[in-house]
């Protein structure tokens, strides 16, 4: 199972390097491949995160793109683009995703939409989100290591 979010923003990033300079300003431990143009982001985009190579699919929508899937979702008007944040069951995605969505709204001014809650939130919230899930990955990787062990304890 996949889960997904939504930044919906007045405006694009022009770089990576705009988009890496908000997460270190978050002191978020995450780095964007320079190489890739922002305008390229489609598909998975690999992230290094606390050292580890990791990343999460990252696709560029409008917010029509999204309003049509969600026709009862309320935006605001000055909110015009879209930057779609999915991944997996891996922790490191999960985290790298959440820290680089919350960057991502910083920088543009943007809200980011939980299709699974329903809501529309502040940048500020999506940091606070992503620095509790952080907090909280040594425990949940304790927790699955326990449950895998258990797990196979009982073959």
């Amino acid at each position: 199972m996949s889960m997904e979010i939504y930044v919906l923003s007045p405006r694009r990033l022009a770089s990576m390097r705009k988009w890496e300079e908000a997460a270190i300003e978050l002191l978020f431990p995450i780095k964007f491949p320079e190489s890739l143009p922002f305008d390229k982001v489609r598909g998975f985009l690999p992230v290094s995160w606390k050292d580890r190579n990791t990343g999460f699919e990252c696709d560029q929508w409008t917010v029509e793109d999204i309003q049509e899937t969600y026709k009862d979702l309320k935006i605001d008007h000055g909110l015009t683009c879209a930057l779609a944040f999915r991944w997996g069951s891996d922790f490191n995605e999960l985290v790298s995703a959440l820290q680089a969505a919350a960057a991502y709204a910083v920088a543009t001014d943007g809200m980011v939409f939980d299709c699974e809650a329903g809501e529309i939130y502040s940048a500020a919230h999506a940091v606070k989100i992503a620095r509790e899930t952080e907090a909280a990955l040594p425990q949940a990787e304790l927790m699955m290591q326990q449950a895998l062990k258990e797990f196979g304890a009982k073959k």
